[in-house]
């Protein structure tokens, strides 16, 4: 049985397939993300994607210089979180003081509030996740553009894409948003450059979300002998 979804001609083949296929050697096999059904890819040309056969949900994109893009942009990613970090996000004026505040304080602030547990979640969803995210993969698309993928390469990426839900900046945004509006009456708000920066490294990493082909690094750990996925 052969699925033809007709929009650039994506093909998709369920999981049992004959041995005899012709096209069978240039087969991978992956599972949808919505509905688990596992099924095996053809070889796609570049702009085409593949779709599930039962729920329609997209399976693959054969993206043009998916590994370079993502690269470029988590670099790009990595440098304006620093620049988050080292200013600070907005400053208060009121009555002459002047108060400010970066991501790594606003978590600290909460935590001498005793309100640790969340402290502990702005810290966590703010800077240690998107840190990680931005870190780990630089670290593994350099491994697999130089060839030196090891062991470890393969838990640190599945461990990466299961972290992809908690870097929560946007809302982390929104909340600083409504924070301005209500402030706005009774103290003067100073934009800092970090605020700027933050911005960008949100459009940043939903870039890179969607640049990132992890079938395509999955495909090299699976080439690279030795290397247990």
């Amino acid at each position: 049985m052969l699925t033809i979804d007709c929009d650039k001609c994506r093909l998709v083949q369920p999981y049992a397939m004959p041995k005899n296929h012709p096209d069978h050697s240039n087969l991978s096999h992956v599972a949808c993300p919505d509905c688990d059904l596992i099924q095996a890819l053809p070889m796609l040309a570049i702009g085409d994607s593949a779709n599930c056969i039962r729920c329609e949900a997209t399976l693959f994109k054969n993206q043009r210089n998916s590994l370079n893009r993502s690269l470029a942009f988590a670099i790009t990613g990595l440098i304006l979180f620093i620049i988050a970090n080292m200013f600070p996000l907005l400053s208060l004026k009121a009555m002459g003081v002047v108060q400010d505040g970066t991501l790594v304080s606003t978590a600290a602030s909460l935590f001498e509030a005793d309100r640790p547990l969340l402290g502990l979640l702005i810290f966590l969803t703010t800077v240690f996740f998107p840190a990680t995210t931005l870190i780990g993969t630089i670290y593994i698309l350099l491994q697999v553009k130089t060839n030196t993928i090891n062991s470890a390469t393969a838990p640190l990426f599945r461990f990466l894409r299961s972290t992809d839900a908690w870097g929560m900046l946007e809302i982390f945004m929104l909340a600083v948003l409504v924070s301005v509006v209500k402030l706005g009456d009774l103290a003067d708000v100073i934009f800092g450059i970090s605020l700027y920066a933050f911005v960008l490294l949100i459009v940043t990493l939903s870039l890179l979300s969607y640049s990132l082909n992890p079938h395509d690094v999955w495909n090299s750990l699976r080439h690279k002998q030795g290397c247990r996925i």
